[in-house]
């Protein structure tokens, strides 16, 4: 057999989307892998793409990599994936299995979300989340003062959150804030003002890392460029 169309069977089974790298080799070593119905207990055994692959008994295939751009309207869960109205609704599913969100955005906030069937990358991405610049455009219930402002420019640093500028929005009131940050999580923006007895009232993140949603319309999906792809995988 041509070794060029051999593939670890650890990546195998990792491109299913089952788990990642690290997990399958745990797999392997369990004794629960079996291919062409031997079961495989070694690190570093090559399969072809056409091997019959079990884990734990049921067959296993390898899926396209996919990685997925959502522009997210209001209305729909992230996290409340019972409700009908969830973003999922929105994406192939039926296409692609097991897709996985690398955050979640509050039902009534809206914006850019990343999905792939790639754990690893969902997992990596994840750990780098505070290293990634991202922009939002936010609604407070009441008008930002300047020396608020101000204080959330200069004084708000942690290890989860770095303020990079802040700023009001031109043309609009002074309840309207442009936020450049890198975060772990969304829920710390609601935070940050809270700090300063403000309520966000809209979220909307525009751009992510150097993917906005532009030419994006609101509740429509994209696949990631390559470049996207290679300067998001190189945090």
């Amino acid at each position: 057999m041509d070794d060029v169309k051999l593939i670890r069977l650890n990546k195998f089974i990792s491109n299913s989307g089952y788990c990642n790298r690290r997990e399958a080799d745990n797999f392997i070593v369990q004794g629960r892998v079996c291919v062409n119905d031997k079961v495989i207990n070694k690190l570093g055994v090559k399969v072809s793409i056409d091997d019959n692959v079990k884990l734990d008994g049921n067959s296993i295939s390898p899926n396209k990599l996919v990685y997925i751009l959502l522009n997210k309207p209001k209305g729909f869960h992230s996290i409340n994936l019972n409700n009908k109205k969830n973003i999922f609704s929105l994406l192939p599913i039926k296409k692609y299995h097991n897709l996985q969100s690398l955050d979640f955005l509050h039902e009534n906030y809206m914006g850019l979300m990343i999905f792939s069937n790639n754990q690893e990358f969902i997992k990596h991405m994840a750990k780098k989340r505070q290293d990634i610049k991202q922009l939002y455009h936010l609604v407070l219930e009441s008008d930002l003062k300047q020396i608020d402002l101000n204080s959330i420019q200069n004084d708000l640093k942690s290890n989860d959150i770095m303020i990079l500028n802040i700023n009001y929005v031109d043309g609009a009131k002074k309840n309207e804030i442009g936020l450049e940050l890198s975060l772990k999580q969304v829920s710390d923006i609601d935070n940050i003002f809270l700090k300063f007895n403000y309520k966000v009232l809209s979220l909307d993140r525009v751009l992510y890392s150097n993917m906005t949603k532009k030419d994006l319309p609101r509740g429509k999906w994209r696949h990631f460029k390559k470049q996207e792809l290679i300067n998001l995988k190189a945090f």
